[in-house]
């Protein structure tokens, strides 16, 4: 799909950011369409599932089948963000969780079920586009491995991994953001 919207917009090769499931999506872009793919950056994702990942998504595929919307926003904030951010935050939950009860959980379970059955690891070699890889040593969503795992395998990536950080490290890492930009205009700039 994402293909087809890079063609359909007349975009023959763009840089790729994908986090977490996005990051999932990405890494089947860059297999698959090599050629629409000129740098990557694949941000607290995974190439296969692992434990801590079908923890997290039967925890809260659990809480969604139950309609308990409350509890499923307090799991991802609780996993997805560092215990500071939780302890300042966690007393919104009940309140963003009513106002964002979904009249179905339908697309969730499917995104769900995605993350749980992908798997691009052995693929992952075949990626030719310049990759940066970024991870936190503290996700709880689906651990730090994964984001190891990744850059051991696409030829040439680099790897940041966040020691303090977690799943939520692009709204927290306060350098986040120049990482990117840096990675992004580091070819420009040398020429």
């Amino acid at each position: 799909d994402q293909a087809e919207a890079m063609a359909h917009l007349g975009i023959e090769k763009a840089d790729i950011f994908g986090v977490s499931m996005g990051g999932m999506i990405a890494q089947h872009l860059a297999i698959d369409y090599p050629e629409k793919v000129r740098r990557l950056i694949l941000t607290v994702t995974s190439a296969r599932p692992n434990p801590i990942l079908a923890e997290s998504i039967g925890e809260w595929m659990s809480l969604a089948k139950q309609g308990d919307h409350i509890g499923f926003m307090d799991s991802n904030v609780r996993r997805i963000y560092s215990d500071e951010y939780y302890r300042k935050n966690k007393w919104m939950v009940p309140f963003v969780g009513r106002l964002t009860k979904p009249k179905s959980y339908d697309r969730f379970f499917v995104q769900a079920d995605a993350c749980l059955t992908h798997d691009a690891y052995e693929s992952l070699g075949r990626i030719q586009a310049k990759t940066l890889v970024i991870g936190g040593e503290r996700d709880r969503a689906l651990g730090g491995e994964p984001s190891k795992e990744i850059a051991a395998v696409i030829p040439g990536a680099e790897l940041r991994m966040y020691r303090q950080w977690g799943h939520g490290l692009y709204e927290e890492a306060r350098d986040f953001n120049q990482i990117i930009l840096d990675f992004l205009t580091r070819e420009t700039r040398k020429a």
